[in-house]
């Protein structure tokens, strides 16, 4: 195509193709850009177009170039929310097992109890343990640690 006709066609099309692509894209900026390209693409064309098809093929650059650039960003917006997935630590689980623990052992009511049976569950002592740092025997270990279950799945179930 001759410069010529390119001139005419940008004078005569401009506004044109960009209100067409304003409708498309809904954005000012990017219909401007998008309007730009149309006509560096008709630039580049070495096949003649008849003068009468020019807007016609102004029309038809414009709408392809909309859809690049919608699939652009979606591939783009896809991509970056792929990117944003939050991430899970390792421990969570660990956390979360933990978090229920302490709730449960919150429902007893006596803090010897409570105390005993924290020392067995949360910090993993051994009877003998708790024993030994409570001051108290083996069988009242054993025996605060039934009562408490027993209270926390009455608590619980009811």
């Amino acid at each position: 195509m001759n410069s010529t006709l390119i001139n005419d066609a940008y004078v005569n099309y401009k506004s044109e193709i960009t209100r067409y692509l304003s409708h498309i894209v809904k954005q000012p900026q990017d219909a401007e850009d998008l309007a730009q390209d149309c006509f560096i693409r008709l630039m580049n064309v070495t096949v003649d177009i008849p003068e009468d098809r020019i807007l016609y093929y102004l029309k038809r650059i414009a709408r392809n170039l909309a859809m690049d650039s919608f699939r652009r960003r979606t591939r783009t917006l896809r991509r970056d929310s792929r990117l944003e997935v939050p991430t899970h630590h390792v421990d969570t689980p660990h956390l979360e097992i933990s978090e229920g623990v302490h709730d449960l052992v919150s429902h007893i009511n006596n803090t010897e109890h409570r105390k005993i049976l924290e020392l067995r569950l949360i910090h993993g002592y051994s009877i003998k343990e708790t024993a030994e740092l409570v001051n108290r025997s083996e069988g009242m270990i054993k025996s605060s640690v039934f009562h408490a279950v027993n209270r926390i799945r009455a608590k619980v179930i009811s």
